[in-house]
């Protein structure tokens, strides 16, 4: 679980969605983020079954400071693209990348 760079932990994060690793993706989110006050059972189901409506279909780095990810995600969900930019923060907590927040870009 210990990403070397926000890239890496970006790509992993990706994957988690597509394979419904709830667990992995409540444990790389950051102390402070918001979804981290849902009760952590409920946001791991939450979480893992996004891959049983949405088909991630790929994932293209744009652009990528030492904690910030600018990247394209290719998502479908029941048939339509629902494909989004986002520009996603990274912070270091114990060593180690966790996702702090995310911007939507159009």
């Amino acid at each position: 679980m210990n990403a070397p760079t926000a890239v890496a932990l970006m790509r992993s994060r990706y994957s988690a969605f597509a394979l419904g690793l709830g667990d992995y993706l409540v444990d790389t989110l950051a102390s402070d983020h918001q979804d981290r006050s849902m009760p952590r059972a409920e946001l791991v189901l939450a979480l893992r079954r996004a891959k049983d409506r949405q088909r991630f279909m790929g994932l293209t780095i744009l652009e990528a400071t030492d904690d910030e990810v600018r990247f394209f995600a290719k998502v479908f969900e029941r048939g339509q693209d629902r494909s989004f930019t986002e520009l996603s923060k990274f912070v270091r907590e114990d060593g180690q990348w966790r996702y702090a927040s995310g911007e939507l870009i159009d």
